[in-house]
């Protein structure tokens, strides 16, 4: 069985840092932030068995072999599923049943997070390789915009606030000094207007972000002082993000996406051993239902009321009923793929 990755783009991302010509610095070494050695311990447990730096070279002899294209309906509810390590973003079209994508967009570098704005039905896309968010409109396979911190991130995730800000969690800076951290902006054409990177207050990486209804700002990181998966709340107005808070009680083994249900719930994945996760804030306790172990990425389908699930272990994508769990199928992501992202657009 293959190992799965929830940290094989904290690996990547690493070894990029470490590569000529792979940042927008200089081409001298940089030393990547350190983990504590329950981090080590989990990356060990969680990594491919690729080396971060062979599997940076397979990405770079990959290119952008494969040509885009869309065939998906118009009228129904469609999925994207991004694969790290081709640079591919597989679009499913209806209910997973085995079937093969009916699009592929591969004007990406090592995409991970994504999201879908419900009320233009943009695709947004933390382009990892490309230290920027880039925006798709439905049925489209070339990027109108793109949004791009300064201060050179590796974004991991992305959201949208209500307000129209766009804001992206970062797994860490190239070259440092920052860990995790979360840049935003103002939504708009041209990349909108940056409005500002705001590190996170104590990981050694960070992982996925989403907002809720009310503006809360939701992310989860490795925590640097115990070493496994906190969840952290805080306000971004306008995208000027406030005071951080950790949210008590809850914490993960290997920290999976998060997502918001039609009732302001708050969803998460914990990879091992494989659970969704519906918590009721301030209530630390979550009602949960078994997923596959190894299931990273979420998006929920608040139309149908299903959950996505990416399974980065065996490389495809469950849906499920939700609340109650029950499976309705699976995809593949196709072959030495990277699971790294899932959003649905009903």
């Amino acid at each position: 069985m293959r190992r799965f990755s929830v940290l094989a783009a904290v690996s990547v991302a690493a070894a990029m840092a470490l590569l000529p010509g792979c940042s927008s610095g200089t081409a001298v070494p940089q030393k990547p932030p350190t983990l504590s050695s329950h981090m080590r311990s989990l990356a060990s447990f969680i990594a491919t068995s690729r080396s971060p730096l062979g599997l940076h070279a397979d990405n770079l002899n990959a290119g952008h072999q494969l040509k885009s294209f869309y065939t998906c309906p118009a009228t129904i509810s469609i999925e994207y599923f991004s694969d790290y390590k081709n640079n591919i973003i597989n679009v499913f079209a209806g209910k997973f049943e085995g079937q093969i994508p009916c699009g592929k967009i591969t004007d990406v570098t090592n995409p991970q997070g994504l999201y879908v704005n419900a009320s233009t039905h943009d695709l947004y896309v933390a382009n990892t390789g490309g230290h920027n968010v880039l925006v798709f409109h439905r049925g489209e396979t070339v990027a109108s915009n793109s949004y791009t911190d300064p201060t050179n991130q590796f974004p991991y995730d992305v959201t949208m606030a209500r307000d129209g800000t766009v804001i992206a969690s970062n797994v860490f800076q190239t070259g440092g000094p920052e860990a995790g951290s979360i840049s935003t902006w103002v939504g708009g054409p041209n990349g909108g207007a940056f409005v500002g990177n705001f590190p996170m207050t104590n990981d050694s990486v960070g992982l996925w972000i989403t907002v809720d209804k009310h503006g809360t700002v939701y992310y989860n990181d490795i925590d640097l002082t115990s070493g496994i998966g906190a969840l952290w709340s805080l306000t971004c107005p306008s995208g000027a993000c406030g005071n951080q808070t950790q949210v008590a009680g809850v914490s993960f083994s290997a920290p999976g996406g998060l997502a918001i249900d039609r009732t302001n719930d708050l969803l998460a994945n914990d990879a091992q051993p494989g659970t969704a996760d519906t918590f009721e804030l301030p209530n630390p306790k979550p009602k949960t239902f078994p997923i596959a172990s190894g299931s990273l990425d979420l998006a929920i389908d608040m139309l149908n009321r299903h959950w996505f699930a990416l399974d980065s272990q065996n490389s495809n994508a469950a849906e499920y009923l939700y609340p109650s769990g029950v499976l309705v199928g699976t995809v593949s992501c196709g072959t030495n793929c990277i699971a790294s992202g899932i959003a649905v657009d009903p």
